[in-house]
């Protein structure tokens, strides 16, 4: 009786240190902001327990930020704006013919003119911060709906420890970045497309399509992006202690969203 009376609190320690350690409650040193860097690469779950505990976000925003307007700048520099013109809008509306037919070329036009309106200064600073304040845009988005997420869930996870996650698990952009940089260096003339500048793009590795909406898609998904929410899923399987389906099914529901909105405009 005395055995039994004593293993039953021990079993209940046990489950109790289990619930701590499967909720990341016990603190841990700090890791290191080039320490978490790394591990967000290559270790992401040891990454993830020090953002649980110490969401850091601005050593992530700068080294993502900084180089990202500085390529975009270099690239608005040495661009041929009239080619970018005729070029940018040709791939904008890849049903050019059907365009025509059902609209007229007003709205081409209009988009042409635009453009023609702005100069090459003004046309560089809405590339060269235009795509910083769309990445910032989108984190933002996304930190506020799995804030809620987490809220609906009765998780102590809070907005802030969810932006912290959105500009960690961007990290994999730099390899963008780079890739950015190498094409802009290998096309000093000017006349290098916005759609082939990012090297990784599903397009640009190899993969195509003769359907105009899925090419779209195929030019505005980065391998670098699918690595980012790669991270995104594994880090909220691991905060929340969720499974895989439910993990996936509410990390990936806005970007189906997204998708679904935008075949259907594409359609109609």
């Amino acid at each position: 009786m005395a055995l039994e009376h004593d293993d039953k609190p021990i079993e209940t320690r046990d489950m109790g240190m289990a619930h701590i350690d499967t909720s990341q409650s016990i603190k841990t040193g700090p890791a290191g902001l080039v320490t978490t860097a790394i591990n967000t690469l290559t270790s992401p779950s040891e990454a993830f327990t020090e953002l649980g505990q110490r969401p850091a976000k601005l050593f992530p925003l700068i080294i993502i930020m900084l180089p990202l307007l500085g390529v975009m700048f270099w690239y608005f520099t040495i661009i041929d704006f009239d080619w970018f013109i005729d070029d940018t809008l040709a791939n904008s509306f890849p049903r050019a013919n059907l365009f025509v037919e059902t609209s007229g070329d007003s709205q081409l036009e209009q988009a042409r003119g635009a453009m023609e309106s702005m100069s090459q200064t003004t046309f560089r600073m809405i590339g060269v911060f235009g795509g910083a304040a769309g990445m910032l845009l989108i984190w933002v988005l996304q930190a506020s709906y799995l804030s809620l997420v987490s809220q609906l869930n009765g998780d102590r996870f809070r907005f802030t420890h969810w932006f912290s996650l959105a500009v960690w698990t961007a990290l994999p952009y730099l390899l963008t970045v780079i890739g950015m940089a190498v094409t802009i260096s290998l096309n000093p003339n000017g006349q290098l497309s916005s759609f082939d500048l990012d090297p990784l793009t599903l397009t640009n590795l190899g993969i195509t399509s003769s359907n105009n909406m899925v090419s779209l898609a195929l030019n505005s998904v980065s391998l670098t992006q699918i690595w980012g929410v790669v991270l995104t899923v594994l880090a909220f399987k691991q905060w929340l202690v969720s499974g895989w389906i439910r993990a996936l099914s509410i990390v990936l529901a806005p970007y189906l969203l997204i998708i679904g909105v935008s075949a259907y405009f594409l359609i109609s």
